[in-house]
């Protein structure tokens, strides 16, 4: 199929400060690229492939528009090491108000990455 490209967010709360990371991210929509995430200037084709808390953070939610015709789901890495967790984008869409709860651990300065996935 054509891929078709969307948008979503991660949701990150500071284990410290308790502040909310509101991390736009863009989805390629092919299979084994990595997810873009927000440098500055929105996400986009050309943005950085991970994401570098400043201090420790948990990630509590995800939402993504839907509308990918080849990939079904994100792998999470910290760093370039996978945490064993999948998120299928059906439970994270945008449009439900009833997203799968999420609560996954980062270090402060350890890359957020995510792989897509069939």
């Amino acid at each position: 199929m054509a891929a078709t490209p969307q948008y979503g967010s991660f949701i990150f709360r500071g284990l410290i400060t308790g502040r909310i990371y509101n991390v736009d991210i863009y989805l390629s929509d092919v299979v084994d690229a990595l997810v873009h995430f927000d440098g500055g200037a929105g996400a986009g084709a050309t943005s950085p492939d991970s994401f570098i808390p400043t201090e420790p953070v948990a990630l509590i939610d995800v939402a993504i528009v839907t509308g990918t015709a080849d990939t079904t789901k994100v792998q999470i890495l910290r760093g370039n090491q996978p945490t064993g967790d999948f998120l299928r984008y059906s439970q994270h869409l945008t449009t439900s108000p009833f997203r799968s709860p999420v609560n996954l651990g980062f270090a402060a300065g350890m890359p957020v990455r995510a792989i897509q996935k069939a």
